[in-house]
């Protein structure tokens, strides 16, 4: 038999050398795949176990809080499937990375390998806006409870906007953490809450500036008027009754009549007697 030409091409050499190749990756292969399908498993039990946990979070915040800003918090069920998704998700695509990994495949590994190192991050950052979310009802609620206490004007806006920060500032925290550039974001969030301060400084000026001047007005009138003094302020005459915090209580002879105690640094005032036996009503 005569000898091939050099360079001729050798189909059974080919053939031998392509099954080896395949047959020396083959376990690769099916390890990847053996990976692949555990961490499938793994990703389905987590799951389950995550739907399950999550429901169990609802009942004890049914049985905890029963009254108050957290009585109807809840987690949807849409909410608790996506967040049972994410999980599954995330424990697949990481198991997905290892058999990439182990298989040889490299392109693929490194593609995943970018998700995968990405996902932790996002998880995180939902985690925090969820948080931040029951934190900013906690604290609203208290805000609103105490400013309530306090007798204080719009409790319920001072807890809305309590709770509006504390929201806000977990979604930007949430977002840096997933990765998202929140700079934008920040100064923005800076910017509103400085316009606020400012309005509500502006308004609270305009508001107290009449208060103010009442507190000035009876402490002024209760270095010389006494209760029991026949008083004239303006046009309105009568009997001081009780000087309060911010006004001057006169019996006149249309009733009780409540002055604004700044009208003392207004108005003229005229004390037309210290004698109770000459008040309106004295026969």
């Amino acid at each position: 038999m005569e000898n091939e030409p050099a360079g001729a091409f050798d189909f059974q050499t080919v053939t031998s050398d392509a099954l080896s190749d395949i047959a020396g990756y083959l376990p690769y292969l099916a390890g990847g795949l053996a990976i692949l399908l555990a961490g499938w498993l793994i990703a389905r039990i987590v799951r389950a176990t995550a739907r399950r946990m999550l429901g169990g979070v609802n009942r004890i915040l049914g049985r905890t809080f029963r009254r108050g800003a957290l009585s109807g918090a809840r987690l949807s069920t849409t909410a608790i499937s996506i967040l049972s998704e994410l999980l599954f998700w995330t424990v697949l695509l990481l198991s997905a990375a290892v058999a990439a990994r182990l298989a040889r495949l490299p392109a693929v590994s490194g593609w995943l390998d970018q998700i995968a190192a990405w996902m932790p991050g996002f998880l995180v950052g939902v985690v925090i806006i969820i948080v931040g979310y029951f934190i900013s009802l906690v604290v609203g609620e208290q805000v609103a409870t105490s400013a309530r206490a306090a007798k204080a004007g719009q409790s319920a806006l001072m807890g809305k906007l309590v709770q509006s920060g504390i929201l806000i500032a977990a979604v930007i925290i949430g977002l840096d953490q997933i990765g998202v550039d929140v700079t934008f974001l920040v100064a923005l969030f800076a910017v509103s809450v400085g316009a606020i301060f400012v309005g509500f400084s502006i308004a609270f000026g305009f508001g107290a500036r009449e208060y103010v001047s009442n507190l000035i007005g009876a402490r002024t009138a209760r270095q010389y008027i006494k209760p029991g003094t026949m008083l004239r302020i303006g046009d309105i005459t009568g009997e001081v009754l009780e000087i309060t915090a911010t006004q001057i209580a006169l019996d006149t002879a249309e009733g009780l009549t409540l002055v604004p105690a700044r009208m003392t640094d207004e108005s003229a005032i005229v004390i037309v007697s210290d004698d109770k036996s000459e008040g309106p009503h004295s026969g």
